[in-house]
C-alpha cells in the first residue's frame, strides 16, 4: 500500500456468496481508535441524553468512466439509502442527500480506482486521483463516491467492497454494493463515526489454530492483547467496546458459529455473529448496531470535528407513505404523435422530485432514459420515435425520504405524425371567453363533443414551455361548460391546449390587466 496513505480498509459480508469469492478488507485505523478513545472518554465525562432526530447530508459522487458510461444507476442509490436509515433508524441519526441531487464524475481512473502506484494498471499516482477526487467533494456533506473496482495494492485485484479514508474522510465503494439488499455502506458509516471491527488486531491475519494456537496467543498478530471473553481486557484489547465479544476474524461460511476455539485463558469464544461491524454472512435484516456502538457514534457526529455537517434548515423531512398513479398516456394507449408527449402522474404530499424512466423493454435495464422533475407531476418527451412501443414508470421521493418503489410500468406506442393533431374533429362550437382576459378571474371554456372523452386542459408559453401542473377534465356528449382556472401569468400572449388521446385543440389567450 501507498506510504502517504491512511486508510482504514473494510468490508460488509451481506452475503455468503459474497465472502465465498474472497473479499478481504487491510486496516491501518489509527486515526480511528484515536478518535474511538476519545469519544468514549466524552461518553465518561458527559454522557448522551435523549435528544431530537439529527438529518446528515451525504453528497453521493457517480463515477462512470470518461466516456459517461459504467455509472451506478440513481435509483440503486435511492434503495441503498433507504436501508442505511432504517439501519440508523434507532439512533436519532438518519441521512439525506445533499441539494437533493448527485456529483457526476466521468474519469477511467477514478471507475477504476487504483491506490498503489507499483500495480501493473497503474497509469496515474495515487495522490493526484486523490486530488482530484478532493476537488469533487463537498465540504459540507459526507462524502460517498461510487466506483467500478477498488484496488489497494499491487497483490490485489480489485476484491475490495468499500473503505473509509481517515485522511480525506470519505466513503469509497463498489457500484455491485449499491443496492438495498447491501449492508455495506452502513458498515462504512460505522468506521466513519469512529467504529473499528470487532476483530480489530485480526483483520490482515485471520484466525488460524494452525498459527495462533487452541487456546488462541496472548497478543494480536496486528497488535496489542487478545481480547478475552470474560471481559477483563475489553477497554485495551480488540475495537476497545466492552459489549462485543471477542473475534479473531472468524468469519467463514456459516453465520451460526459452532467452533470451540478457546481464548488466552482457556473460555471458550462465542462472537456475536450478528454485528454489522463483523464479517460473519448473516441475513441482512438481522445484523446491528450494540447499545455502546450507537452511543460512539451518536457521540462522534456530537464532536466539533463533524460541525461541518450541519443540517439544512429547509430539509424537506416528510415521510412518502402513498405512490404517484400514472396518468397520462393511459396503459397500452395507441398515440397519433411521437413528439411533444406530455407524460403526467399524480402529485403526492412529501414528494419534491420524481425519478421518471423510459424504455424500449419492460426490464428498463437496457435502453433506459433517466429524468428527473422537480416540484411537477408531467415531464414532455421530444426525444422519441415514431411508431415504438415505450414502458414507463415513475419513483417519487425527496431528500431524505428513498423508500417508496417505482410505479408499476404502464406502455404506450407511439404514432407516425411528428406532432398531435392540431384538432379534435368531434368537438365544435368551440368558445373562449374572455379573450382577452382583463382581470382576475377564470377562463369560461364552451364547446359541444360528439362523445365522452377525458382531456388535460394546460396552459403553455408561446416558446412552449408548460406552466403549472395542468387539470384533468371528463367531459359529456353534447354542451360542454366549464371555468378553467389561471395561473399568474405577466401580461402577453400565451397557449391554452386541450389534450386528449385523440388530438390536441390550441387556442391562444391574451392576458392584459
Amino acid at each position: 500500500m501507498h506510504k502517504m496513505l491512511s486508510l482504514l480498509i473494510c468490508c460488509a459480508f451481506a452475503s455468503l456468496s459474497l465472502f465465498s469469492q474472497g473479499h478481504v478488507c487491510g486496516t491501518t485505523g489509527d486515526e480511528v481508535m484515536h478518535r474511538l478513545l476519545k469519544n468514549k472518554q466524552a461518553l465518561l465525562n458527559n454522557p448522551i441524553s435523549p435528544r431530537e432526530i439529527r438529518y446528515v447530508p451525504i453528497k453521493f459522487h457517480i463515477v462512470s468512466k470518461t466516456d459517461g458510461t459504467g455509472g451506478v444507476p440513481e435509483a440503486q442509490v435511492f434503495d441503498m439509502l433507504c436501508t442505511a436509515n432504517a439501519d440508523f433508524a434507532d439512533l436519532e441519526m438518519q441521512f439525506y442527500i445533499k441539494d437533493g441531487d448527485f456529483n457526476y464524475i466521468q474519469n477511467d481512473a477514478i471507475h477504476t480506482l487504483i491506490l498503489d502506484s507499483n500495480h501493473p494498471q497503474s497509469t496515474i499516482n495515487p495522490l493526484i486521483l486523490q486530488n482530484i477526487m478532493n476537488s469533487n467533494r463537498d465540504f459540507a456533506a459526507l462524502n460517498v463516491f461510487m466506483v467500478r473496482d477498488i484496488i489497494l495494492d499491487a497483490n490485489n485485484t480489485g476484491n475490495v467492497l468499500g473503505f473509509y479514508s481517515n485522511d480525506r474522510d470519505w466513503v469509497v465503494m463498489l457500484n455491485n454494493e449499491v443496492r438495498g439488499s447491501s449492508i455495506t455502506l452502513t458498515h462504512e458509516l460505522g468506521h466513519f463515526f469512529s467504529l473499528p471491527h470487532p476483530f480489530n488486531g485480526w483483520e490482515s491475519d485471520p484466525y488460524d489454530p494452525d498459527r495462533h494456537g487452541n487456546p488462541v496467543q496472548a497478543n494480536a498478530p496486528g497488535f496489542g492483547q487478545t481480547e478475552k471473553m470474560d471481559g477483563s481486557n475489553c477497554t485495551i484489547a480488540g475495537d476497545r467496546i466492552c459489549d462485543t465479544p471477542p473475534d479473531y476474524n472468524f468469519a467463514g461460511i456459516s453465520c451460526n458459529w459452532t467452533e470451540e476455539i478457546q481464548d488466552p485463558d482457556g473460555t471458550i469464544v462465542n462472537p456475536e455473529e450478528k454485528l454489522t461491524m463483523g464479517y460473519f454472512p448473516c441475513d441482512k435484516d438481522d445484523y446491528f448496531f450494540t447499545e455502546m456502538q450507537k452511543q460512539l457514534m451518536i457521540q462522534d457526529l456530537a464532536d466539533s470535528q463533524r460541525d461541518y455537517l450541519a443540517t439544512d434548515p429547509n430539509l424537506v423531512t416528510t415521510v412518502l407513505e402513498s405512490n404517484t398513479e400514472l396518468v397520462f398516456p393511459a396503459n397500452d394507449e395507441q398515440l397519433t404523435y411521437y413528439q411533444g408527449l406530455e407524460l403526467e402522474w399524480t402529485a403526492i404530499p412529501g414528494a419534491t422530485q420524481y425519478l421518471i424512466e423510459i424504455d424500449r423493454l419492460p426490464t428498463f435495464v437496457f435502453q433506459k432514459q433517466s429524468f428527473y422533475v422537480k416540484d411537477a407531476n408531467f415531464l414532455e418527451l421530444n426525444n422519441l420515435e415514431a411508431n415504438k412501443k415505450y414502458y414507463w414508470r415513475v419513483k417519487p421521493y425527496n431528500d431524505y425520504s428513498t423508500c417508496q418503489p417505482f410505479t408499476l410500468a404502464k406502455a404506450f406506442t407511439t404514432g407516425e405524425s411528428p406532432t398531435a393533431v392540431q384538432d379534435i374533429d368531434f368537438v365544435s362550437k368551440w368558445v373562449l371567453s374572455p379573450n382577452p382576459l382583463t382581470a382576475d378571474k377564470d377562463l369560461n371554456l364552451a364547446f359541444a363533443a360528439e362523445k365522452a372523452f377525458d382531456g388535460n386542459i394546460r396552459f403553455f408559453t408561446l416558446g412552449g414551455q408548460a406552466i403549472g401542473g395542468g387539470q384533468q377534465y371528463s367531459f359529456k356528449a353534447g354542451e360542454n361548460r366549464i371555468s378553467i382556472p389561471v395561473p399568474s401569468l405577466q401580461n402577453g400572449v400565451y397557449l391554452l391546449m386541450l389534450n386528449t388521446s385523440e388530438g390536441v385543440r390550441t387556442e391562444r389567450v391574451l392576458i392584459s390587466k
